[in-house]
């Protein structure tokens, strides 16, 4: 079963293009990656699927429900969570408050029971308390919860905003350049996280990433882009021999 279907997705921005006719498919319980040079489209592409971005024309199907036209904050409900290029953290809140932040999908409290400390809202602040904390500690700095978000390493950003968007119950999680600015140490950790982000919580991962170490060991499918445009689909053995790929992106010999 495919959670995502894209068919002939075209985006344009005052008459230039940055998706023309793309289409692809991101099966459930996958680790699928798009790639592809800087400016090939890729973040429009998370873009469009998150509804930052309307489309110009094509089709963008999750589990056979249309996404066109829907509101960022609708399609978050539907359990499609998103993680940004730049870390987006709350800078004057605690690490613990970002995460808990992320519990806002799944929370069943209106504002006025909140405000009101009522029963209900005491026990949901309890479990969502638990989840932050408990998902803390699987990206690996529990110690660092009463901390503010603006103290924190580029790394251990990175780790929280990880932990927010699990705390958020994803069923697809779409990570934009998640290795970024990590070192090799940490690299290696996100690896084994996002492997078990799918066994451990069955989540279906879809991921925009430059390093193509991590990639190429991560991906079961890649997809690959150049001006907005597939030009090459498959598993990573496929992908790393394919010579429109080596001369659009991971550069020829003779370079």
């Amino acid at each position: 079963m495919n959670v995502l279907r894209v068919e002939d997705l075209t985006m344009r921005f005052s008459g230039i293009t940055a998706i023309e006719n793309l289409s692809f498919e991101v099966a459930e319980g996958s680790i699928t990656a798009l790639i592809g040079p800087n400016g090939a489209g890729k973040t429009s592409v998370f873009n469009c699927l998150t509804g930052f971005y309307k489309a110009t024309s094509g089709q963008i199907d999750y589990y056979d429900e249309s996404l066109i036209g829907l509101k960022p904050h609708m399609i978050t409900q539907k359990g499609i969570i998103r993680t940004f290029q730049n870390v987006r953290l709350f800078r004057n809140m605690t690490v613990l408050e970002n995460v808990m932040s992320g519990a806002h999908r799944v929370s069943k409290q209106s504002v006025a029971g909140a405000l009101l400390r009522h029963p209900a809202a005491r026990r949901e602040e309890r479990t969502i308390r638990e989840s932050a904390e408990y998902f803390l500690d699987y990206v690996g700095i529990p110690e660092k919860k009463h901390e503010l978000a603006k103290n924190l390493s580029y790394g251990d950003q990175r780790r929280t905003e990880w932990a927010r968007a699990l705390t958020a119950s994803p069923r697809i999680l779409l990570l934009d350049e998640p290795a970024a600015g990590l070192n090799r140490e940490e690299k290696d950790k996100l690896v084994e996280l996002i492997r078990r982000f799918r066994s451990i919580f069955g989540i279906t991962v879809f991921l925009i990433e430059h390093d193509m170490e991590l990639v190429m060991k991560v991906s079961e499918k890649v997809i690959v882009v150049n001006f907005g445009s597939k030009i090459a689909e498959g598993p990573p053995s496929q992908i790393q021999s394919d010579p429109g790929v080596i001369e659009a992106y991971l550069g020829s010999e003779e370079d």
